[in-house]
Order: structure tokens, then sequence, then C-alpha cells
């Protein structure tokens, strides 16, 4: 046992750094994607939706290196950025007030490069061919007068010739996931969206297809039945947020609970809730692990963690050290350690009987168990006892560890029978994940 546990020690503390087989496909059971050597893909993204915009080939270079180093293995980007928006180089991705027959070629050489440097490091790319926008800015629907965005101004068949050109160029790269919609639901640029999804579904190649809805929604409840949709996004912040359109935001693993649930089975992902850095308190570096561990341990492929490098401010550098992203790295370790891609949320939360923080509270204690039930894993928000129900392990023993998710550091706690609920306290007043091994 010393040797399984010497073992079971190095899993967590290594980093978890295979190449990626492009391109990505959805596993047999429906609930996660694999690579094309078919090894599970844990989808964690960054979210540096301005990178065609921001930074020089050398500082993306760079860029896509850090986060690589922090263990991510996606960047969520824009293609064409927000309406308005210039690159570095003062260029627009149209000419012609937005026609979208009209693409700017010199902007978009510059996007080939990127999406080739990305393929070079063995970055899935989500690309966001035309962001719709939440607040009548960008390029779906109408601004604040009632005027049409560009979506909508150019009509339904130029958006679906346009899906077929960015299909045409970019549709045989392997690794490319494409986001339609941008952080708004379709509403009346619905007819546009579709025909745009239905061009570049069209003329690409290998490539999956998700939809970035408004906050508390997700791909499949705006798109329940689209034949281009693969993969579904959930998206929302949590109970109490005020500052989104939508005031009543549910907790994350409430989405992804209601999302895991639906029929017919379809993997997702969280696609975007609070950003580290942004809205004082609410984006700390406790939220960020928080989202990501509720999503994946309630059913969720993978997550994205988000910063104030969305749009790439000047300290760029600076906020790639922010410690929630550098914590990310220790995620992908501790899910392989446990047999992540066949973990079970344990939804009616049978597993802690006392001190789990709250259902529908932003301080709530997710289990999931290992698909034979033989393991446990339960992500602790902040300093808590615990009871828990080790009867609903499959095995005559249980190894208990705490598992610290900023320094990948591992604690033995004891070995119970599974006759036994024993009270734990977790090691101090920060976040913790309860490790529940059978022997």
């Amino acid at each position: 046992m010393r040797l399984l546990f010497a073992f079971f020690t190095f899993l967590l503390s290594a980093p978890v750094l295979a190449q990626l087989a492009f391109p990505l496909s959805i596993s047999e059971n429906q609930r996660y994607l694999v690579d094309a050597d078919g090894q599970p893909f844990l989808y964690q993204a960054d979210t540096p939706w301005f990178l065609f915009f921001k930074l020089t080939m050398p500082e993306v270079k760079e860029y896509m290196q850090a986060r690589k180093d922090q263990g991510f293995n996606a960047l969520q980007v824009m293609l064409t950025g927000g309406k308005g928006l210039e690159s570095i180089y003062g260029e627009l991705p149209f000419n012609n007030n937005y026609d979208l027959a009209q693409p700017n070629e010199k902007f978009f050489q510059r996007v080939d490069s990127i999406v080739i440097e990305a393929q070079r490091q063995n970055l899935l790319l989500a690309l966001v061919p035309l962001w719709s926008g939440c607040c009548r800015t960008d390029y779906a629907g109408a601004d604040a007068e009632g005027n049409p965005l560009p979506l909508n101004s150019n009509g339904v068949e130029k958006a679906r010739a346009y899906g077929e050109w960015v299909g045409n160029r970019y549709g045989n790269y392997d690794h490319i996931m494409w986001v339609l919609g941008g952080d708004n639901d379709p509403f009346n640029a619905w007819e546009e969206i579709e025909a745009m999804a239905e061009g570049l579904h069209r003329t690409s190649k290998n490539q999956l297809f998700t939809y970035h809805a408004s906050s508390t929604h997700s791909s499949t409840d705006v798109f329940p039945n689209a034949d281009w949709l693969d993969v579904s996004m959930v998206y929302t912040y949590f109970r109490g947020f005020n500052k989104a359109w939508n005031k009543i935001q549910p907790d994350v693993y409430e989405v992804c609970f209601d999302e895991y649930q639906k029929t017919p089975a379809r993997p997702f992902f969280l696609g975007e809730s609070t950003y580290e850095g942004e809205h004082d308190d609410w984006g700390s570096a406790l939220q960020a692990r928080k989202q990501a561990y509720w999503a994946v341990l309630s059913g969720a492929t993978g997550h994205a963690y988000g910063s104030p490098n969305w749009h790439i401010p000047a300290n760029w550098r600076e906020v790639l050290q922010f410690p929630g992203a550098t914590s990310m790295q220790h995620l992908p370790s501790v899910l392989k350690s446990i047999g992540w891609p066949q973990l079970q949320p344990d939804w009616l939360g049978t597993f802690v009987i006392q001190g789990d923080g709250g259902y529908a509270t932003n301080d709530y204690a997710v289990t999931a168990f290992s698909n034979d039930k033989s393991s446990a894993i339960t992500y602790i928000p902040s300093g808590l006892e615990i009871q828990v129900d080790l009867s609903l392990i499959s095995s005559k023993k249980v190894k208990l560890n705490w598992y610290n998710p900023r320094s990948g550091q591992t604690t033995t706690i004891g070995t119970y029978t599974t006759t036994e609920q024993p009270q734990l306290m977790t090691p101090d007043k920060q976040d913790w994940i309860l490790l529940s091994i059978g022997e």
C-alpha cells in the first residue's frame, strides 16, 4: 500500500503534459470530449477574447506558451472582435462599413499566422466567427436606437456566405472549435445566425460547434435541436451577483446539474462565469477555482477561466500570474488521479450528510463518484466541518486525503471502514478537496 500511495501522490503533483492529437470528437457515452487517439480531453480554456487584435506576433507566442505552462489547453477568442475594434495595426476585419462580403484580407492574414501558432503550440482555439454582443453595440440584433447591427443589416444570404467563407479559410484546421453567438441569445438575429452556422458547418471538417448564449442560458436552451450543435456551453455567475442583465443567477453547479440531466446527453462545458480580477471581491482566485471544480464535478467536460486579459490590458503579463490562474494547473492532475472522464455527479447531495454549506449558495460542497463508486472527490469551497457517508463507497475500507487545490499537495487523513460516517475539519478556512479512495 505504501508503493500505491506514493504513486498516487506522484500523480497529484505531476503536471499533465500529454500532447493532444486533434481533431476532437465526442465520447461514446456522449458525456465528454476525446482526442484523435481516443484519450479524454478535459477542456481547460483561457479567454483572451481580443487576442487577434491586441498583441504582436512575438507577444502572441509568449501569451500562448505561458497559458500552456499553466495547464490550459484551449483559448476562447473572437475572430472578428467587437464592432469598431481595430487591431494594433489599425485594421478592421471588414471593409465598406462591415460588409460581410468584403473581409479585410490584410487583417485575416495576421489571423492566419496566429491560428497556425496555436496549432504549433498544440492549443485548441474556440473561435467566435461574429460576436453577437450582450449590449446592443456589437454585431447582432439592433442598437439602442433600433438600427440594425452588421449581422442583421447584411441579411441572411450574406450571413450564410460569410459562414462559408470562414469555413473555406479555416475549416481544415483540426484544432478549431466554433462558437456561434457571443454573450447573447439569438433573439432577432435568429435567421442570420442559423444561416451563418449552416454555411460554416457545410464548409468545415472535423470541427465541433457550440453556442454562447446569455448568462443563465445554455446552448441547448436556445438551440435544442440544431443539427450543427455538437457541444453545449453553460454560462452563469452566482446567486447574489447583481451586475448581469438577468439578476437571478443560479450557481455554476445548479446549471451544470440541469444540463447533465438533459436528454439526449451531450458534452457541455462552463464557457463563461465570474472573471478573476473583476467585480471587486467577487472576482477572487477562490471564485475562479469554485467555478472550475463545480463545473467538472457536476458533469461538465471542462471550464473556461477568465480575467482582465479578455481585453489584453497593458499589464497582461502581470494578469497572467493571477493566483487563480496559476492554481488551475493542479485541476487536471487531481482529476486524472481519480478517473475524471467517468465521474458521476452526486447531484442529490448524498455523500456529504452534514456541513455541505447549503445548496443554492456560493459555498456548496460538491461531490462526484467514480464510475464504479470505488472513489469520490469532494470540493469544499471554504473551511467547513463536514460529515460524509462512506457506505456509498463500494469497498470495505477507504483512505481519506486532503488535496490542496492551491498548491497541489496532499495530506493523509487516515483509513476508515465503509460503515463509518467520519466528521472531518478542513485544515484551514480556505478551499479544499477531500479524496475518498477505496482500498
